[in-house]
């Protein structure tokens, strides 16, 4: 029985210490701790320890680091510059592809168009020529059917 109880005397005590602006608080237990370090970290860089103290002379044995302010701050920017190295990456290639895409559909609705114009100006050429050939054919004078085609119009418009 005596040698369990050397070993837990062996065993070093547990505290946490908070540390900021070169100020140091030790605390038995850890919410207090907690509480202290969440209190001062949105002003300052702070970093919460557990600290195992040796039982015979109260001499620090270990000092493990749990809660880093300064550290985590670094680590949220990087994490916020790799998103936006991400975004501005993504909005680059979209980019890229919207213009790669952009002048396919331009270029075919182009040319569509210019073949729909070709067709009704062949179309309105024959038209042209067809009453062309039917004005010469019947041996009358382009005159006189201009001449006509305007007494027509004048004669409807009058009756308006």
């Amino acid at each position: 029985m005596s040698d369990t109880h050397e070993e837990d005397s062996n065993q070093p005590t547990k505290s946490w210490m908070v540390e900021w602006d070169k100020i140091i608080e030790e605390f038995e237990d850890y919410p207090q701790a907690l509480e202290l370090f969440n209190s001062k970290s949105p002003d300052n860089d702070v970093i919460l320890y557990e600290v195992q103290r040796s039982v015979e002379d109260g001499s620090i044995v270990k000092k493990i680091p749990i809660l880093n302010t300064k550290q985590s701050r670094k680590r949220q920017e990087e994490v916020e510059k790799k998103k936006k190295e991400e975004i501005k990456q993504i909005q680059k290639e979209e980019t890229i592809k919207n213009q790669e895409k952009a002048p396919v559909k331009n270029k075919i609705q182009d040319i569509k168009y210019r073949i729909i114009i070709l067709v009704v100006i062949v179309i309105a050429f024959i038209i042209l020529l067809f009453v062309l050939s039917q004005i010469v054919s019947t041996g009358m004078d382009s005159h006189i059917i201009v001449y006509d085609f305007y007494q027509i119009n004048a004669n409807i418009f009058k009756n308006i």
